[in-house]
């Protein structure tokens, strides 16, 4: 068996927005439009669940944080999980004894 590891830099920050209900699903698609934003749940009350993924190196959660307070129907944004590593991608390939 062989291991192949290549590495890159991978930074995932979680983020809850508190969104005036009724723009709650415009605010949703003007995240999900941001370069590296997911927007995962939308509740009733205008709360969303949102993640920021940063890679290769890109530095752009703090830009992005302050992009998203500024969105109109945004009451406020809480960093709740900031996660760094270096993505490991493993191949492997293996022989089969005859």
């Amino acid at each position: 068996m062989s291991v192949t590891v290549s590495e890159s830099p991978f930074d995932v920050t979680g983020v809850v927005v508190r969104a005036r209900p009724e723009r709650a699903a415009a605010v949703a698609d003007r995240l999900a439009a941001m370069p590296g934003v997911e927007v995962h749940a939308v509740g009733d009350e205008g709360n969303l669940v949102v993640t920021i993924e940063e890679q290769g190196g890109e530095k752009i959660a703090v830009d992005t944080l302050s992009a998203m307070a500024s969105l109109p129907g945004v009451i406020a944004t809480s960093l709740v999980y900031h996660h760094a590593e270096t993505d490991s991608t493993v191949q492997e390939s293996t022989h089969e004894a005859d």
